[in-house]
């Protein structure tokens, strides 16, 4: 497919495609349902019923902990999902219709990434208005914090849903590929279990119950970007820090970008192909 576009960057483009998958997620009551059942299962009962058993992880319950967690499988989750339409957009004909239109390609991506985010963002939201039922007391200067960090994560991973997106024939296949991206994101950072701690009251420790994983699994976990962003949610939220707050930050901010230029690249490929 050959395209003639204009190079310029082009806002009301932008606006559009982000209102265009916000209206998608408005009409598509199966994601709400799925952000609050996940919240559910994970937060409720299994935060409560494990951390019975659990009684904290170095002074946090283990539902405070796993909050943030819980936040981010629904963000992984939401933003797969905005990229899997561009697979459906695709074997729709739609895709081909934008591909070939004056519109700036980059200011269509943009608009599908920022659009992703915010419905990552959305998402990720739901888990907070449980926060209460789990004892974690809510500031206005930390959710405000938290919603940064959330809509950075959700920008990070729509990016890499589009360049997977891309990449595919069907959307069969990226379904199975995604769970191979969520499944190791999500259990390699540090999500449900500590990177290092104590987990009990201060004599457990030696009755074997401080935390210290295999050096293999700790490699994979601090390799994992995903890592950061998690803690860094965790510490505005409940004030619990695992890494260095240098890289949560720098983490934080640089992988977004990287993945959008690396998302605007591979739609390029797709506008020229």
């Amino acid at each position: 497919m050959t395209t003639r576009r204009d190079p310029a960057f082009a806002p009301a483009v932008v606006a559009a495609m982000w209102g265009h998958e916000l209206r998608r997620y408005v009409r598509d009551r199966g994601q709400v349902f799925g952000g609050a059942s996940r919240t559910v299962l994970w937060l409720v009962i299994l935060g409560v019923g494990l951390g019975a058993s659990l009684r904290g992880i170095d002074g946090f319950s283990f539902a405070e902990y796993v909050l943030p967690g819980v936040i981010t499988l629904n963000i992984l989750f939401s933003s797969l999902q905005c990229a899997v339409a561009l697979v459906r957009d695709r074997d729709s004909g739609i895709l081909r219709e934008v591909l070939v239109s004056p519109a700036p390609l980059r200011s269509v991506t943009l608009g599908k990434l920022l659009g992703g985010a915010t419905i990552a963002l959305a998402q990720g939201s739901i888990p907070l208005l449980f926060a209460p039922v789990i004892g974690v007391p809510l500031t206005a200067p930390g959710v405000l914090a938290a919603w940064g960090v959330m809509f950075l994560m959700g920008l990070s991973i729509t990016a890499i849903g589009v360049v997977i997106a891309t990449r595919i024939t069907s959307l069969e296949s990226f379904g199975s590929i995604s769970n191979g991206v969520i499944q190791p994101l999500y259990f390699l950072s540090c999500s449900i279990f500590p990177l290092q701690g104590r987990i009990g009251p201060g004599e457990a420790v030696a009755l074997g119950w401080g935390v210290a994983l295999p050096r293999w699994l700790e490699v994979l976990v601090l390799a994992n970007p995903v890592s950061y962003q998690v803690d860094l949610l965790r510490t505005v939220l409940i004030g619990m820090r695992q890494l260095p707050l240098a890289a949560d930050v720098g983490v934080s901010l640089a992988l977004p970008i990287v993945a959008a230029l690396w998302a605007l690249r591979a739609m390029g490929r797709m506008g020229k192909g």
